[in-house]
């Protein structure tokens, strides 16, 4: 890292000029590595940057320096989004304050817009894969008419369906109120916290899993792509929820992976998948008056 490559990055933040990675500080291998790096280029002081994993990892390396006799300090700097980390120590961790008031400010707006044309209803998808805190804080700042709570949905075993038959009711007794319009915010794992859901998620993984490198991921997505493979790989269930789907999010559920081949949960449009639904449900209960 050079001032010159730094150059367009100075009070930008920069951390999409670090990157990030799947890597871990854990094994005693990794750990092994790290001493040896941090020792070959004399530092004194090793910055982790990170949530749960990154600071588990800083605790198991800073005792591994210690027993070494590291002359490199490790701090370590609590950062996420999805602001789950608490401890009596932490006023707060880096980006879930900030996350909440930018999007706030976009949820807002939107509130505003659809106030504005009143024929429109916003199905916002928010960050955040475990807890629903960053959805759930926005909708305090703003007052959305409904907030998706993915925890809830859990506690209370709903499916897919119960989650767009109630955001059907609300549409309706607002039209019956003669509000046609509103806005409706969804956390982006709120999938991975619907079993069924859940399961054909973890089915895909364990599949993917398997393919170790970039070409074999891509054999396993085209293999997949074939209904007659895909049929033999799947579990009857597990299947024939997967057959329901759009085709533009059973493709987002193929091809869209993380770095070590997971499904990535921030890329697949569940609020289009929930729109999706929630139309064609209205559609039905039109037709029956």
């Amino acid at each position: 890292m050079t001032r010159e490559a730094f150059a367009n990055y100075v009070n930008l933040g920069g951390y999409d000029f670090i990157g990030r990675g799947s890597d871990e500080l854990r094994t005693p291998a990794q750990q092994a590595k790290a001493l040896e790096v941090c020792t070959k280029l004399g530092l004194t002081g090793l910055v982790v940057v990170g949530a749960t994993t990154s600071m588990t990892d800083c605790l198991y390396l800073t005792e591994y320096f210690e027993r070494n006799g590291a002359a490199t300090r490790i701090i370590q700097i609590p950062a996420t989004v999805d602001g789950n980390i608490h401890h009596n120590y932490f006023q707060t961790s880096i980006g879930f304050d900030t996350a909440s008031k930018v999007y706030s400010q976009l949820v807002g707006n939107m509130l505003t817009d659809s106030a504005s044309a009143i024929k429109y209803w916003y199905f916002i998808r928010l960050m955040g894969k475990e807890p629903s805190h960053l959805a759930v804080e926005c909708a305090l700042q703003t007052s959305p008419n409904l907030v998706i709570v993915s925890e809830q949905c859990q506690d209370r075993h709903e499916s897919l369906k119960n989650v767009v038959d109630y955001i059907c009711d609300v549409i309706c007794r607002r039209a019956d109120a003669g509000q046609n319009y509103g806005c409706i915010l969804i956390p982006e794992g709120l999938l991975a916290h619907i079993s069924t859901f859940n399961n054909l998620i973890i089915e895909i993984n364990t599949l993917f899993s398997t393919a170790k490198t970039i070409d074999e991921q891509h054999r396993m997505q085209e293999m997949l792509a074939n209904e007659t493979h895909l049929k033999e790989m799947l579990s009857p269930w597990t299947y024939s929820l997967f057959a329901s789907l759009p085709d533009f999010f059973k493709q987002q559920l193929l091809v869209n992976r993380e770095v070590e081949g997971s499904i990535k949960l921030a890329a697949i449009e569940t609020e289009k998948l929930i729109s999706f639904f929630v139309e064609k449900e209205l559609a039905d209960r039109k037709k029956k008056g």
